[in-house]
């Protein structure tokens, strides 16, 4: 899986001590419907579910991979953006 970090060091250092997985880094907020909430960072990853606007989640991980932009919202729970999909705010 190719992958690409979308916060830079400084970043990192200053949401989490340089430890992103254990804290919340920003939120999302759903602006679609049916959007697929997967196990991993790829389409082809297990689907656990879907959400629909206007939930919203806080966000642990970002990662960019496939085209999209990929937001862990919990443990093993990933939901991806193509740009209109969700509306995200870092902390």
């Amino acid at each position: 899986m190719s992958e690409k970090a979308l916060l830079n060091d400084d970043e990192l250092d200053a949401v989490a001590g340089g430890r992103a997985n254990l804290y919340v880094i920003g939120r999302a907020k759903v602006v679609t419907t049916n959007l697929n909430i997967r196990n991993s960072y790829s389409k082809n990853s297990k689907l656990m579910g879907q959400t629909n606007a206007p939930a919203t989640y806080d966000v642990y991980e970002i990662v960019q991979n496939e085209g999209y932009i990929w937001y862990r919202i919990d443990t093993d729970k990933w939901i991806a953006n193509d740009g209109t999909w969700v509306e995200f705010t870092l902390k």
